[in-house]
């Protein structure tokens, strides 16, 4: 199947760098997929024990790392001190970022920033966030999004000018006004939707339409296989969140 000429290309956003080409997570792989491919970034930030914000996925090292325990267990030094994210798959020990520095090689990309953790009243994540974004020149070109209700709600207080997308619970009521045809007007600007629903297909183009007209961006992930990007493309999706940038870019540019 060749790339439709008639439908718009969408944007694409490396998923944790681009992790299916790239260490998850890494400094090198933000900074090759908003550099050297000029594609989005997505990512996910986590508080240290000294009050850093670093950009891991987990809430654990366990799973893919040389540590174990909590990240927000350990401060910073002793994660730059001795974590790998390449887990020893890497021929040198690949460090963690922090936000700001992943901020700093983002060139002109659009950053989706994930909060992983909700600190309660009393937290500093979200402040910390938006003071990042204005320090880099990035709130006109990000989006913070978390599965949790709190984070968001609090970011919204603090910096209402900053683009937001829908907490699960949103991304919930909206699907299911959706499927009531009942329009919301919610606090969120994108939507961002997995690819499948507890294992089955359940995106349309009039699912996407839906949200166009209500003035929601719509996002998409994770996006990995030549017929899906090829298939949410037809669409309407504006952006695509996948961990093969660069087949992504064969698939829409050539």
């Amino acid at each position: 199947m060749t790339k439709a000429s008639s439908v718009q290309v969408p944007r694409i956003a490396a998923h944790r760098g681009g992790m299916g080409e790239a260490v998850a997570s890494s400094i090198e792989a933000f900074r090759r997929a908003a550099i050297d491919l000029n594609v989005d970034l997505e990512l996910d930030i986590h508080p240290t024990k000294d009050g850093e914000l670093v950009v891991f996925h987990d809430d654990r090292l366990d799973a893919t790392t040389n540590m174990e325990g909590w990240v927000h267990d350990y401060p910073l030094e002793v994660l730059r001190a001795d974590l790998d994210l390449s887990n020893g798959v890497a021929s040198e020990r690949v460090g963690i970022a922090t936000l700001e520095e992943v901020l700093a090689v983002s060139g002109t990309a659009q950053v989706s920033i994930d909060i992983k953790e909700d600190l309660g009243k009393d937290s500093w994540i979200e402040a910390r966030v938006g003071s990042c974004l204005a320090e880099y020149a990035m709130t006109e070109r990000a989006v913070v999004a978390s599965f949790l209700d709190p984070p968001l709600s609090r970011f919204r207080q603090l910096y209402s000018g900053t683009t937001t997308a829908a907490s699960n619970a949103e991304s919930i009521r909206w699907y299911q006004d959706y499927q009531n045809q009942e329009v919301s007007s919610p606090p969120y600007q994108v939507l961002s939707l997995p690819l499948t629903l507890m294992g089955s297909e359940y995106l349309t183009k009039d699912l996407v339409d839906w949200a166009h007209r209500q003035g929601l961006a719509v996002w998409v992930w994770t996006v990995n296989e030549p017929e899906d990007l090829r298939r949410v493309q037809c669409m309407g999706f504006d952006v695509v969140v996948t961990d093969y940038p660069t087949r992504a870019l064969e698939v829409y540019v050539g």
